[in-house]
């Protein structure tokens, strides 16, 4: 019994690596879609406080907003799986070096912080269910938007690293040719300026990518195929 239980364990995570690189692209997916939900209709941070006031008192808009959250909580689950994946396969070119340590840890801690950051978002701008006369304040609202942006922003400079560290280590191993490794430089480089908010489009698209060929050529990356039986 504990033989048999042996044999089909590996081969059960198997499956769940390659299944968890679909996580990048998972990611990106419910990122765009809880991004645009967050904000979509909503005032932005020059209007008259009285349009704030107003948009947020609509009960249908916080619940949008809390959907929103939902969507971008989901999306960094997902992106937690496919970073563990990258710097599995990173560590197959690579080992448990200097790169794959960047791509853990640039993964990490842009999750973290943008988990923060949707939090923060989502309980101030929808904080006057709770409050006296559900009355809601117009500068606070202008400050979760704005904190909540800049946290984002900030981490990204995280996940730039790891977009780096794993274009590097997949260009030096032969995984990927030369100008797809110094474009995925670039794109990590761009993520380190993703205050300048049309920069966070292509680590979007890098993500989305890099998901989907990793999960259609497991192998290539150092991770075993899909799981049988």
């Amino acid at each position: 019994m504990e033989a048999a239980a042996v044999a089909v364990t590996p081969r059960r995570g198997a499956g769940l690596a390659r299944w968890a690189a679909l996580g990048g692209a998972l990611y990106t997916v419910l990122f765009v879609i809880g991004t645009i939900l967050l904000y979509s209709g909503a005032p932005d941070s020059s209007s008259a406080p009285a349009k704030v006031i107003a948009w947020a008192s609509k009960s249908g808009n916080r619940d949008q907003v809390h959907v929103g959250w939902i969507l971008l909580g989901l999306s960094l689950f997902f992106l937690l799986w496919f970073v563990a994946v990258l710097r599995r396969a990173v560590i197959a070119v690579d080992g448990d070096g200097l790169l794959s340590s960047a791509v853990g840890i640039g993964g990490s801690v842009y999750i973290a912080v943008s988990f923060a950051a949707v939090g923060l978002n989502d309980g101030i701008r929808t904080m006057n269910d709770d409050t006296f006369q559900h009355r809601v304040y117009p500068e606070l609202v202008h400050a979760a938007d704005d904190a909540s942006y800049v946290m984002h922003a900030t981490g990204a400079a995280a996940l730039g690293a790891m977009i780096i560290a794993t274009s590097l280590a997949f260009m030096w191993g032969g995984v990927w040719k030369n100008w797809a490794g110094w474009l995925g430089v670039v794109v990590g480089i761009l993520a380190i300026f993703a205050l300048i908010f049309f920069t966070t489009f292509p680590f979007l698209v890098w993500m989305l990518v890099v998901s989907l060929v990793i999960f259609l050529r497991p192998a290539r990356y150092g991770l075993p195929g899909a799981a049988t039986g």
